[in-house]
């Protein structure tokens, strides 16, 4: 059943003060509203329609031209088609956009949209990464969203499936990657979850972002207090998933707040444009200031500030190699990036050059 048509004037929350409504919602729609608009929350995408939230309910949706491109977490302006139809018409603007790089592609993949906080899922019965956390963590800053740790599964900590202890993996956390909360839980016992309440709040939109297998549907179905998304058990060969989330939804939770719970990542690789890495080795910015020359390559040169900080036990040897290696990281995206574009330049000129006009046409 399609919504009833909203009041420019006030449009009532309903259904939609589960996942996410805010007045700043409100009044970015109306500021765009027209006769017939009707506000609605991309609740889920599929290949040519999308699952919406409306102020009456849950309805199916089309997604619009292929140029819109929405994305779980949308907001989003829709109006009724001649066959009665809801379709997405525009889209209000982004708060946040959520984006890796995939190494296996050729560009960018956005993620989800309209994210607050992140909570980024490892599992202590799987070898501890700390480095795919720390990708995940500057993939948060990069779009403006505050990363939380969630650290997964500690009912096992005294069993044979862990592979950590809960303080050796939150203190080689707190080694890798400074100022960020790390909070154990366990979605099966309830442990924990308390201290993620500070999170949800009212109006918020919580991602789910980790490997599969992290526990990222267990704990939303712990935190919606139903069985909201399918859960899957852990090979024990590999630790690995069963990819029991293979789409991203929104998922609203009491409080107000609302979870968007994503599939599994494969890989993470970092963006050329690397925000994220700055707010994440602000530290080291600080030190490469002090060293004695501006282009210090921080390996032999006398008075290098970095060098005299791993040796005075000032800056961890693991930090300084995870930094080395996403710095190679992001130069080897911008090689890619850079020669992407000269091969596209070159087929335009190509395309030019066939289409042009011979001397006798003039």
């Amino acid at each position: 059943m399609n919504p009833e048509p909203q009041s420019l004037n006030s449009p009532a929350a309903g259904a939609l003060e589960a996942y996410g409504w805010t007045q700043a919602i409100a009044d970015n729609y109306l500021a765009q509203a027209g006769p017939g608009d009707r506000l609605v929350r991309v609740a889920r995408v599929d290949r040519a329609s999308s699952v919406v939230a409306t102020p009456t309910g849950v309805t199916e949706c089309r997604s619009g031209p292929p140029e819109l491109a929405p994305v779980t977490g949308d907001w989003a302006i829709a109006r009724t088609t001649s066959d009665g139809r809801l379709a997405l018409d525009r889209l209000l603007p982004r708060t946040t956009s959520v984006v890796r790089t995939n190494a296996t592609s050729t560009g960018e993949q956005l993620l989800a949209a309209n994210v607050d906080t992140m909570f980024i899922l490892h599992g202590i019965d799987r070898p501890h990464r700390v480095g795919r956390l720390e990708r995940l963590a500057i993939l948060s800053w990069d779009a403006g969203v505050s990363p939380v740790i969630v650290l997964t599964k500690i009912d096992l900590a005294a069993s044979d499936d862990a592979v950590i202890s809960v303080d050796e993996a939150a203190s080689e956390i707190d080694n890798v990657i400074f100022d960020i909360p790390v909070v154990p839980v366990s979605s099966l016992t309830g442990l924990g979850i308390d201290r993620l309440k500070p999170y949800l709040l009212p109006g918020h939109t919580i991602g789910l972002v980790g490997e599969s297998g992290a526990g990222k549907s267990s704990l939303a179905n712990r935190l919606a207090a139903d069985a909201v998304q399918a859960t899957g058990a852990t090979r024990h060969t590999d630790h690995k998933g069963r990819h029991t989330t293979t789409s991203r939804d929104l998922v609203p939770i009491p409080g107000g707040s609302v979870l968007l719970d994503t599939p599994g990542l494969r890989s993470i690789s970092m963006p050329v444009a690397a925000n994220g890495l700055a707010r994440a080795y602000a530290d080291l910015d600080a030190l490469m200031t002090e060293c004695r020359f501006r282009d210090c390559g921080h390996r032999a040169e006398p008075g290098c500030r970095i060098k005299a900080a791993l040796r005075d036990g000032d800056l961890e040897p693991a930090r300084w190699a995870g930094y080395q290696k996403l710095q190679r990281e992001i130069a080897f995206e911008q090689r890619r990036v850079t020669e992407r574009e000269r091969r596209s330049e070159s087929r335009s000129s190509r395309r030019r050059r066939q289409t042009a006009p011979s001397i006798d046409e003039w």
